[in-house]
């Protein structure tokens, strides 16, 4: 990246801390800030690709988040009730059981947790569809690490907190 310079100071300051470039802001943390060391929240990430997986995994990580990750919609489901996680990201073509289906469980139902779709598709209909399920974003990959993060603290914004 040309012109661009990174102070390595702010590396330093604070363990945890990483550059406002990897976040969603600031590089300051307030003390009951969601998302951060002190509360931190889970995320269910549900995809059939390892490498998708992974790749999210490492920035929410990043970004102070824990993270479950499952390679398939019955996975998940096997894994529900004791599964802590704040929200969900939610792969739309996951194999045997689509993301759509998923979210239509009625154990997903019940665990009211906010679900992130993403997917490669263009089609305005599967879109549509996912808003018309209540999901909080619908990412189509690839998409930039911000998006994510953003629709993730958006759905952490509706969780409650567990002691």
């Amino acid at each position: 990246m040309t012109g661009t310079r990174i102070n390595r100071a702010t590396y330093n300051r604070e363990p945890g801390l990483v550059p406002m470039e990897l976040t969603t802001g600031t590089c300051t943390r307030k003390p009951d800030q969601i998302g951060m060391e002190k509360n931190r929240k889970t995320i269910a990430i549900i995809d059939d690709d390892n490498s998708i997986r992974q790749a999210l995994k490492r920035v929410l990580n990043t970004a102070g988040f824990r993270v479950h990750m499952y390679p398939s919609a019955e996975d998940f489901l096997a894994a529900i009730d004791t599964c802590d996680a704040g929200c969900a990201v939610v792969d739309l073509e996951l194999g045997k059981m689509s993301g759509f289906e998923l979210a239509c469980h009625p154990a997903m139902v019940a665990a009211k947790l906010p679900i992130i779709f993403i997917s490669g598709t263009r089609d305005e209909t599967a879109r549509a569809s996912a808003m018309a399920l209540g999901c909080i974003e619908y990412l189509r990959k690839p998409f930039m690490p911000i998006e994510l993060l953003g629709a993730v603290l958006r759905a952490m914004q509706d969780t409650p907190q567990s002691a």
